[in-house]
């Protein structure tokens, strides 16, 4: 994590509600750091919380750092990229970022996706998958 002073003054913003302020610290982090994924995302989070989704989804897809996430970062951010798409009213998209979600993730995440755009058999289909055991294996 980086310990840019614009980061630092973002992360206060944040806590205390002052969305605006901390978008655009976050911002001016990710600018100076344009490796670091830490500030992109936290921007995005802002921009999510101020009901600038769309905004939120650009700098999810845009974003440097994003593009070719480290490890780390690629499970959350794939989560978090279905879940801004999924609030935004865009399921067709929150299912394909949530193609690159390990598969008991990808199940949980597209059960919630097709629960919350009405299709129920499939959602509760896809719930039951994600939270099977699987067989053991007799040796």
């Amino acid at each position: 994590m980086t310990a840019d002073p614009r980061w630092l003054d973002g992360l206060d913003e944040a806590r205390r509600g002052l969305w605006r302020s901390a978008i655009e610290s976050f911002a001016a982090a990710a600018a100076a750091d344009p490796c670091d994924p830490s500030p992109a995302i936290a921007e995005a989070l802002c921009l999510v919380e101020r009901g600038l989704l769309n905004q939120a989804i650009v700098r999810l897809e845009m974003a440097p750092a994003l593009r070719d996430p480290p490890p780390a970062w690629a499970t959350r951010l794939a989560w978090l990229r279905a879940a801004v798409h999924l609030q935004a009213g865009d399921a067709y998209a929150a299912q394909r970022a949530a193609d690159a979600l390990p598969r008991a993730l990808r199940r949980r995440a597209l059960a919630t996706i097709w629960l919350n755009s009405g299709e129920v058999d499939r959602g509760v289909r896809a719930l039951c998958a994600s939270v099977e055991r699987k067989k053991a294996r007799p040796y």
